[in-house]
C-alpha cells in the first residue's frame, strides 16, 4: 500500500492511464480496489462499536420482485426438481442474470468507454485468461464487511422538504442534499465516515417500485422492453468523487437500479467509469432499505454493521466475457 494516501486532486496515479484513475495503488496486479482499506484493524473495529443488541435486518430485495415492470435483463426462472423415487428431496435449478435483483457491481462490470480499459487497465480480452482477472470471486474470498452510513435522502425529501418525487425518471439527487440530509439525522459531515465505511443511500426507487398502480405498472412494462428504464440516483459531480475517495470509502450502495442517475447529463461520463474502472470500488443496487429505514427512523441510529458475502464465481471455464 502506498505510503501516503493521495488526495482525489492528485489523481491519476497512473499518468498514461485514463482520467482520475488509482492504479497501482495498492500493487500492479491489485484485485480488490478500495476494498484494500478494510484491514482486520477496520471490521473489527466497526464490529465492536456497531453491533449492540444484535437487532438483524435483510436488505435483500426478492429475486422476483421486478416482474412488472419488468426489467430488461432476464429474471430469475426457477426449476424444482423431485429426486423422487431415489430419494424423498428435492433441488433447486436456477437462471438469472446476476443484476436482476440485489447484487453488487464487480470491476468486469463497467470499463472506462473512451479507452474500453477496465481497472487496473485490463481489457475485455483477458477475462478470457485464466485466471480471469477482475472477478467477483477475489471480494467474496472475505466479503464486504464493516461500518455503514445510511443517507436516508428520500425520507427527508418527501417527509421533512415536501419535494415531489418520480424514483421511477432520472431525477438527480445534488450532492448538497446528502449533507443536508446528514446533518437531519444528526450526523456532521465532516466527522460521520471513517476510512473503511461503506455509503448507503435511500432513494426511494424499491419503495414507488413496490406502490406503483397498476396503470403504470401496465405502461413501463410495455416502455422497458425497447428502452432501457430511468431510475433516480446520486448527481454525478466531482465534488462528491472527491468526498468519496478523500474520505477513504470503500464501497457505495443504494435501492436504485443505478447508483447514479440514469440518464446522466452533468458529467463527460458515468459515473461508474470513475469507481468501478478508476478505482475498483465495488457498488451495491437495489438493496431493499425499506425495514432498515423505518428500524434507523424509530431509534434515530443510522450506522450500523453490515456483513455481505458476494457469490465466489470465478468463470475459469468461460469461453466468452461476463460481466460480474
Amino acid at each position: 500500500m502506498a505510503k501516503e494516501f493521495p488526495k482525489f486532486k492528485d489523481l491519476p496515479l497512473d499518468k498514461n492511464g485514463p482520467h482520475d484513475d488509482s492504479w497501482g495503488l495498492w500493487g500492479l496486479d491489485d484485485q480488490l480496489g478500495t476494498l484494500n482499506h478494510l484491514t482486520d484493524e477496520v471490521v473489527s473495529t466497526a464490529a465492536t462499536e456497531n453491533i449492540e443488541t444484535g437487532h438483524r435486518i435483510s436488505l435483500n430485495w426478492p429475486m422476483t420482485g421486478a416482474s412488472k415492470p419488468r426489467f430488461p435483463r432476464k429474471l430469475l426462472e426457477q426449476k424444482m426438481v423431485n429426486k423422487a423415487p431415489l430419494k424423498h428431496a428435492h433441488d433447486d435449478e436456477w437462471r438469472f442474470n446476476s443484476q436482476c435483483s440485489s447484487q453488487w457491481d464487480g470491476f468486469r462490470h463497467y470499463a472506462y468507454h473512451k479507452e474500453a480499459l477496465y481497472y487496473m487497465s485490463r481489457t475485455a480480452e483477458e477475462f478470457t485468461a485464466s485466471p480471469v482477472p477482475n472477478g467477483i470471486q477475489r471480494i467474496s474470498q472475505k466479503g464486504i464487511a464493516g461500518r455503514v452510513v445510511f443517507i436516508d435522502w428520500y425520507a427527508w425529501a418527501t417527509k421533512h422538504k415536501g419535494l415531489e418525487i418520480d424514483a421511477v425518471t432520472s431525477y438527480a439527487i445534488p450532492f448538497s442534499e446528502l449533507i443536508e440530509t446528514l446533518r437531519f439525522q444528526g450526523l456532521d459531515p465532516d466527522t460521520a465516515f471513517r476510512p473503511g465505511d461503506i455509503l448507503l443511500v435511500r432513494s426511494g426507487y424499491l419503495a414507488q417500485y413496490e406502490g406503483m398502480d397498476e396503470r403504470r405498472r401496465e405502461e413501463l412494462d410495455q416502455r422497458y422492453q425497447t428502452s432501457k428504464p430511468d431510475n433516480t440516483g446520486l448527481q454525478p459531480s466531482r465534488e462528491l468523487l472527491a468526498f468519496l475517495w478523500d474520505n477513504k470509502l470503500v464501497a457505495v450502495a443504494g435501492d436504485s437500479r443505478s447508483f447514479d442517475v440514469w440518464p446522466f447529463t452533468d458529467l463527460d461520463c458515468h459515473l461508474h467509469e470513475w469507481l468501478l474502472a478508476g478505482w475498483g470500488m465495488p457498488i451495491g443496487e437495489l438493496f431493499y432499505l425499506e425495514e432498515l429505514a423505518r428500524h434507523c427512523a424509530a431509534t434515530g441510529r443510522y450506522t450500523f454493521f453490515l456483513a455481505s458475502a458476494p457469490m465466489n464465481v470465478s468463470h475459469k471455464d468461460r469461453k466468452t466475457p461476463v460481466a460480474s
